[in-house]
């Protein structure tokens, strides 16, 4: 009887040690040294951002200021959130190793890298909508905590995507007895059009010189669509090592064509790295994202960190890359989010050491793994707590030999297993998870496509057509109409020509010819779903009901339309208080999409209008995935709690969804319980329109109202505008519309809705930078008109100074533009943005010498790929120098051309590898000069520079590198490399016929002037 008990004993001795405390979850205030981000843009911003603005407030001087932070916490991993700084996962520290395994930055410090402006380095971001990164990066999300029963903790973030009109949350979560974390996305489509789809999540680590990328494959793509090869480059670098990368810019490698669930980073000498698992699925995508290791990278780490060191990002998505338009000419095109379409995945971010470069991952353990023989030698480095077999398998899963293992979490272990022979198993088994050990072949697995077929005709006109559609998708929605404008119905597809036009139209809120177009489609193809759900929609705003609902009808045929089509036919029946049919559509909907987030919520506002017991299934469904549904929390609270930055706007679309279902009551108690803005104002006067003195006093307060920052941008809002318009003579409510027919390529009609407007403001200059954007391209003076009535309406907000002077010089008025540039860079002395505007005037002023000292004083804080500076700079110098030149002062001159290959820090940008360097005017200057100097010898040298440096992308430099080999041609020197002389095209032959009889006063001023006045070009 003792003895039990003994053993009895040890055994719960032995629980005892395994036993796990639950993990811990709190919020608290930590504080930083901060280097903030400020000055909100009042003028709309171009169609791809809007309804965003942008910051363009950035700063050195520093602050301290305390953030809420939110920690997840157990026995190994300590994770940081920040739900004021868009919800990022600022650090993850290894607990077990000391160490932080993702970049912690000591500082947050903004900078001007994102689509809206401030953005700071390190931790994981996540991003959803139309490209990195998102707009709610900077700005507050709505968090919550969560305990859970299992004694896992989890911090949900989520914000609401004006871009998309959709919803993202992300579960963060910690379990009690693992050394990962992670994170579970949820996306969801909750319009009844398709919409832009781009998520990818951007993680940093540090940089260092023993860093080696374990990213499986054998091709990497670039964001344009092109293959190269990986890792080995066509010059023998091994690209997944850091320090092999001393070379070129700042590098994107999408590495692509291996089958593999894990991709990571690994540095020797601290025989540690960490790594992010998936299912393949879920995440197809995984990039590298690496500054340049010149001073043009360089820069970037005192732009972003003060003491925390260069990083790199490392990075997963859903798509193989992150495509600009030009991917769409390689297989790697653009995808859309599909009406109600929600999207769900997790992955898994872990720590590793002791085990040496690892062959494998898995949520058990990281792995190496070496052979000897009959023996395989294991060295496990577990990420949960270990009581299990291992197996070898061969590549039809029987066993090669076995064992047993027993650790805890980052206890390294090293194990044998005894194999039956010397053949090289295939996968190895630990508990449930399967290790896949065939790297050889798991290189070259893939024999997926990455360009078109050898030989095979492309079709110019297919290709355009696929651009078409994916400018849609990339959001913009100008360039695709333009495009879409120039191809001819003969061309291409007819079908698929008509169906782009349709969405166009449908865009333009052009209903009736949205409708025609999927008649035409239908009178091709009358079984084709997208034309007959566009057909659907277009038929109920244009009122024909039995046709939108044989449009739905027939959609449904197909699996991939069938979810929206019955949703669109329960709101119909909604609509019309047919409830059991609208239930039972409501009920089909789900079952062809268990996420379609507005079925589930229509199924539950049935069920409550019927005062029937309600589906908790479905309650539970939306909750799990995104606890801070705004369905949800206004049918239990009857009202919406929300501090993400746009809390107002996701109120709002809740609000119109109601509209849309005639439930006008709950739309309206929605946007009273806010502080509603003027459109909202303007809403809640047309939902009570059958109240005439409650619908006035909304009336009287929108007009009363500023529509400052109110960016109105949903089709919804047109039919609420045009009746406001008829009862309220406003410039307010012609301003609102006018924006929202700018952005849906309606510029012509927001144009003529201005003119209408009998009064105009006196103290808003947004108004006027709007009447100025829509005459710019055709009449620019009415554009500067307008420009200086919102200078005058409000003096102090310098961006209309800015862009009076950009117009001014566009419309070759350069004194007039120096006269406001000046006033404004006296009346901001600390404003860089302005003072390169007063830059560049006094270039086309040729104040050189002015421009000269007004770029010694500046101190630029750049935006992510900016070069204007330098440019200014270089542009300065050589001009300065011609002008020597032309006085006979060679001594003067070329100091000036000397300088011009200069790179002043304070200029916001670094200084590249010498064969990143584009100093072809210098040299060509140069070799002028020495001509001059009658240093025959010297002018040759230069001339070699001019022909063997890299072959530069604007034109014009290349027909001085054109100019120079035939000069050295001439001279009988081959010092050009083999260089082939290119044709020279029409368009340049009298130019370049001017280079060649070598008159620099001919072309010299023309030359720079066509190089350097095309300004830098934001994205955004």
């Amino acid at each position: 009887m003792k003895k039990w008990i003994v053993i009895l004993l040890l055994g719960n001795c032995a629980l005892t040690v395994l036993a796990q405390q639950p993990a811990r979850i709190s919020e608290v205030k930590k504080r930083y040294t901060t280097y903030p981000f400020s000055d909100p843009d009042p003028i709309a911003s171009a169609q791809k951002l809007y309804p965003y603005f942008r910051f363009d407030g950035f700063t050195n001087t520093a602050i301290e200021k305390e953030w809420k932070t939110v920690i997840l916490e157990n026995d190994y991993i300590r994770v940081q959130v920040m739900p004021e700084i868009g919800g990022k996962i600022w650090s993850a520290y290894d607990k077990v190793g000391k160490r932080d395994y993702i970049y912690n930055n000591g500082v947050v410090k903004f900078r001007d890298i994102a689509m809206r402006g401030p953005w700071t380095s390190g931790g994981i971001e996540a991003n959803y909508g139309i490209i990195g990164h998102t707009p709610n990066t900077s700005t507050p999300v709505d968090y919550l905590l969560q305990e859970h029963a299992d004694g896992s903790v989890s911090c949900f973030v989520h914000a609401f995507d004006l871009l998309s009109r959709s919803n993202w949350t992300m579960e963060i979560r910690l379990e009690k007895d693992k050394g990962y974390f992670s994170t579970r996305s949820f996306w969801s489509n909750s319009n009844a059009v398709e919409q832009p789809y781009y998520t990818w999540m951007n993680l940093g680590v540090a940089a260092g010189e023993d860093l080696k990328f374990l990213y499986p494959g054998n091709k990497y793509i670039g964001h344009d669509g092109d293959a190269h090869p990986w890792p080995i480059d066509d010059k023998g670098r091994d690209l997944s090592n850091y320090r092999e990368n001393a070379f070129g810019s700042s590098k994107s490698y999408h590495v692509f064509g291996a089958h593999s669930k894990a991709f990571g980073v690994y540095y020797k000498d601290r025989d540690n790295g960490m790594a992010r698992y998936a299912l393949r699925e879920d995440k197809l995508g995984k990039k590298i994202f690496l500054w340049s290791q010149a001073g043009d990278g360089q820069i970037w780490e005192k732009l972003l960190t003060d003491q925390s060191g260069q990083y790199v990002e490392i990075q997963s998505g859903r798509l193989f890359n992150q495509n600009v338009p030009s991917s769409s000419l390689t297989p790697f095109k653009q995808i859309g989010f599909a009406p109600y379409q929600s999207d769900a995945w997790t992955e898994y971010w872990m720590p590793f050491a002791g085990i040496g470069e690892p062959k494998g991952f898995q949520l058990s353990a990281a792995l190496q793994v070496k052979q000897e023989a009959k023996k395989l030698l294991l060295t496990v480095d577990p990420k949960r707590p270990l009581q299990d077999s291992i197996f070898a398998l061969d590549s039809n899963g029987l066993m090669l030999g076995g064992n047993y293992l027993s650790a805890q979490v980052g206890e390294v272990k090293h194990i044998a297993l005894e194999l039956k022979s010397e053949d090289v198993p295939s996968y190895l088994k630990i508990g449930k998870d399967y290790f896949d050990l065939r790297q050889n072949e798991l290189v070259a697995a893939l024999n997926r496509p990455t360009g078109s077929n050898s030989g095979a005709a492309i079709d110019s006109n297919q290709t355009k057509l696929f651009e078409v559609r994916d400018l849609l998708r990339f959001r913009q929605y100008g360039v695709a109409e333009d495009l879409l404008n120039g191809l001819m119905e003969k061309q291409v597809p007819k079908l698929d020509f008509l169906l782009e036009k349709a969405k166009l139209a449908w865009f333009r809120m052009d209903y009736r010819q949205c409708y025609d177009y999927t008649r035409q489609a239908l009178a091709i193809d009358t079984y084709h779903a997208p034309a007959n759900y566009y057909y659907g929609l277009a038929a109920i705003k244009l009122g024909k009901t039995h046709d939108a609902l044989d449009g739905f009808e027939v959609a449904s045929l197909d699996p991939a339309w069938r979810s929206a089509a019955y949703l669109q036919l329960a709101k119909y029946h909604y609509r019309i208080k047919q409830d059991e049919p609208a239930l039972a559509y409501t009920e089909k909907a789900i079952l062809a999409n268990p996420l379609n987030i507005d079925a589930l919520q229509m199924q539950l506002l049935i069920q409550k209008r019927q005062g029937i017991g309600l589906d908790t299934a479905s309650f539970r469904r939306i909750a799990s995935y995104d606890p801070f549904n705004a369905f949800i929390q206004f049918e239990e609270k009857n009202e919406v709690l929300s501090k993400q930055e746009f809390a107002s706007e996701k109120c709002f679309e809740l609000a119109i969804w109601y509209a849309d279902l005639h439930e006008y009551k709950r739309a309206i108690t929605l946007l009273s319980k806010n502080k509603p803005h003027t459109e909202m104002l303007l809403w809640l006067a047309w939902l009570t329109k059958d109240e005439p003195i409650v619908s006035q006093g909304y009336l009287t307060r929108a007009a009363a109202s500023s529509p400052a920052f109110v960016f109105p941008f949903r089709e919804e809002s047109e039919p609420v505008f045009e009746w406001a318009g008829e009862q309220l003579k406003n410039w307010k409510v012609a301003y609102l519309k006018a924006l929202l027919y700018r952005f849906r390529n309606q510029g012509e009609k927001a144009k003529r809705l201005l003119h209408t407007v009998a009064t105009e403001p006196s103290d808003f200059g947004a108004y006027f930078a709007l009447k100025s954007s829509l005459a710019e391209d055709k009449k620019i003076d009415m554009s500067i008109t307008a420009m200086r009535q919102a200078v005058t309406a409000e003096p102090n907000e310098w961006r209309y100074g800015l862009r009076l002077v950009e117009l001014l010089n566009k419309g070759k008025q350069y004194d007039q533009a120096l006269q406001v540039s000046t006033k404004y860079r006296r009346a901001f002395p600390k404003n860089y943005i302005l003072t390169l505007a007063h830059v560049r005037t006094l270039l086309l002023n040729k104040e050189y010498q002015r421009a000269e000292a007004e770029l010694q004083k500046i101190e630029i804080l750049p935006f992510e790929g900016a070069t204007e500076g330098h440019n200014y700079y270089v542009q300065t110098k050589l001009m300065l120098a011609y002008q020597y030149l032309q006085q006979k002062k060679y001594k003067e001159a070329n100091l000036k051309v000397e300088e011009s290959r200069a790179w002043p820090s304070q200029l916001g940008v670094g200084e590249p590898y010498p064969d990143e360097k584009n100093e072809i005017l210098a040299d060509w200057l140069a070799a002028y000069l020495q001509k001059k100097m009658g240093n025959s010898t010297g002018e040759t040298n230069f001339l070699r520079q001019v022909s063997q440096r890299k072959q530069p992308k604007n034109r014009y430099e290349s027909l001085l590198q054109q100019a120079a080999i035939q000069q050295l041609a001439n001279k009988g020197v081959t010092g050009s490399g083999g260089k082939a002389i290119p044709l020279i095209d029409q368009s340049n032959a009298n130019f370049f016929d001017q280079i060649q009889k070598d008159n620099l006063t001919a072309y010299w001023p023309e030359l720079i002037r066509r190089i350097y006045f095309e300004q830098d070009q934001r994205m955004f």
